[in-house]
């Protein structure tokens, strides 16, 4: 019996010696661009034990010398969501005001976006305990699963809600651990 316990010691040393395992990445990141405008966003950390919190953050840019005027609701440009890729437990769409309101992007400034939670539901949804819960904490924490965040952009170029959409969309993936 010794001499295989030796041997494993052994096989386990030399592997320990083949230099760092593989990691996962730090963040999941992504971006998407379409007529000079673009946006990205990131989530730190890829990989997370359930309950610590998940920090998102989008990013929405131009390219153009002028200030860019978007119109859409009052309550931004970009939202987010997220849906469980095993069961599609799902916050749900984004949701937000139906009004009209001015959004100006400065040339050469970001508009940064840190992760906000929207939605509703009813007592009969089949997932009402899980957005009751979502819903309640301030920070994006997360049950035990491969998450996809979704991240969007809701609104028109130029003033009054009545120009070209703005329909800009990416997704995230991370991994919440037990």
């Amino acid at each position: 019996m010794r001499p295989l316990a030796t041997l494993l010691g052994a096989v386990l040393l030399a592997a320990c010696s083949l230099g760092p395992s593989p990691t996962m990445p730090e963040q999941a990141s992504g971006a998407v661009s379409e007529g000079g405008i673009t946006l990205s966003a990131t989530a730190e950390p890829a990989v997370v034990p359930a309950g610590q919190p998940i920090e998102v953050e989008a990013v929405l840019t131009h390219d153009s010398p002028e200030p860019l005027i978007v119109s859409g609701s009052g309550s931004g440009i970009v939202f987010f969501s997220v849906t469980r890729l095993e069961d599609g437990l799902s916050s749900g769409p984004p949701v937000m005001t139906d009004d009209c309101a001015r959004h100006e992007l400065p040339p050469g400034e970001p508009m940064i976006v840190p992760f906000a939670k929207s939605g509703g539901f009813s007592a009969d949804d089949p997932d009402a305990g899980f957005l009751r819960v979502y819903l309640a904490d301030p920070e994006l924490t997360l049950p035990q699963g491969t998450w996809r965040i979704d991240v969007s952009t809701s609104g028109t170029l130029g003033d009054e809600c009545t120009g070209e959409p703005l329909a800009l969309e990416l997704a995230l993936t991370v991994t919440v651990t037990e």
